[in-house]
């Protein structure tokens, strides 16, 4: 399969998972995407946790613009062209350059609107690397493939971000740490990086190595196997705190 054949697939099955996070200005300007936990899989259910996942950086403000792509919300039309989001810096949990979040905040202010986000297609567990996947990222680059909300400069408050595609490729340094190669256009930032592994002569797989973690040149790949233990470490029951105590 060609190159341009693997983008158009990604485009196909994956260009509802993201949507544009903003602050007014393109310094700040990144992507964040929707991906779904596999929690319970049985013969009579499967229940999935909901979380919105993007580049640390991207979540150090206190006040956030969130773009409600009309494309995902039905009824079309009824939704603002951004959310403003209050006490956003304290809704993430992060670890080395990635940030999560539940998503129930995107649908809880849905709701009160009158409006639902029908068709978004968040990233799934089956297309999430895991750890055998990222470890075979190695020292030999490979085709790399990245989504992305691209923004302009000045970029304008409530600006259209269309959504991008972006090719390159993928290597692991001597250091150990996995980077994009090249540049990246501004607001991609926490967008998805997709890989593919051939199966087969003629089929490949696409995977979700990670996300990006910033749009310097040639930045860091939070790969998944990061994110997981993240989303693992937020939602461990948190031990009792023990300390001193005054008795009377």
């Amino acid at each position: 399969m060609a190159e341009d054949e693997l983008a158009d697939a990604i485009l196909e099955h994956w260009s509802g998972s993201t949507l544009p996070l903003g602050h007014g200005k393109a310094v700040d300007a990144g992507t964040a995407f929707f991906y779904n936990e596999l929690v319970e899989s049985g013969p009579d259910v499967e229940r999935v946790r909901e979380w919105l996942l993007t580049a640390d950086a991207q979540t150090r403000t206190k006040m956030a613009e969130v773009r409600l792509r009309p494309d995902l919300i039905e009824p079309t039309g009824a939704a603002s062209d951004y959310l403003v989001v209050n006490g956003f810096e304290s809704m993430w949990s992060r670890r080395s350059g990635a940030a999560v979040a539940r998503s129930s905040f995107l649908h809880d202010h849905g709701r009160r609107k009158g409006w639902s986000w029908a068709t978004v297609t968040p990233l799934t567990e089956g297309v999430a690397a895991r750890a055998e996947h990222v470890r075979a990222v190695g020292s030999e680059p490979r085709p790399a493939y990245a989504l992305g909300h691209v923004t302009r400069e000045p970029a304008a408050t409530g600006e259209e971000r269309p959504l991008a595609i972006a090719t390159s490729a993928v290597a692991r340094d001597p250091d150990g740490v996995v980077r994009w190669r090249g540049a990246l256009p501004a607001g991609f930032a926490g967008g998805p990086v997709f890989v593919a592994d051939r199966r087969g002569e003629l089929e490949f797989v696409l995977r979700c190595l990670g996300m990006i973690s910033s749009t310097a040149r040639n930045p860091d790949i939070v790969t998944f196997d990061t994110i997981r233990s993240l989303i693992e470490e937020t939602v461990r029951p948190q031990p009792p705190k023990h300390g001193l105590f005054r008795r009377r």
